[in-house]
């Protein structure tokens, strides 16, 4: 199977994306099309999984991340990830609009499925450099 054309925006070459999704299909899908970023990308079918990596020290970026799963909700998901890695840019997406309003009514990002490519590579730039242009200001 050919590989997809690069799309690359500088600030999403090779950053690293966990990718959170109990549905493998889905999973793969988000993660070829952000590899068509530049980015690299990891896969894990849980929240907790992602915790896990999380605290073992993975080195991510950001998370991109389905909001109904089977452990843990987006909600909470957020806010575990928030006490680990406070700054951890988080894209969530989901097909549900109750869930889009209540993690936008708490500050985390929120993707309506189905998304376009070009919206995908959109805020994930937007959240890499927003979390980079932060980190710069905490460290100078």
């Amino acid at each position: 199977m050919p590989s997809s054309p690069k799309r690359s925006h500088s600030i999403t070459n090779g950053a690293r994306i966990l990718v959170v999704d109990d549905d493998s299909d889905g999973a793969e899908a988000a993660g070829k099309l952000l590899e068509t970023f530049g980015c690299n990308v990891s896969l894990v079918v849980s929240a907790g999984e992602a915790l896990e990596r999380i605290e073992d020290g993975a080195d991510v970026d950001l998370v991109f991340s389905d909001v109904v799963m089977p452990d843990i909700d987006g909600l909470e998901f957020a806010e575990r990830l928030n006490q680990l890695r406070p700054g951890l840019p988080v894209i969530f997406c989901t097909g549900y609009t109750s869930a889009v309003e209540a993690l936008t009514d708490c500050g985390a990002m929120a993707l309506m499925k189905p998304y376009s490519a070009d919206v995908l590579e959109r805020i994930v730039a937007e959240r890499l450099h927003l979390a980079r242009e932060t980190a710069g200001r905490v460290a100078g």
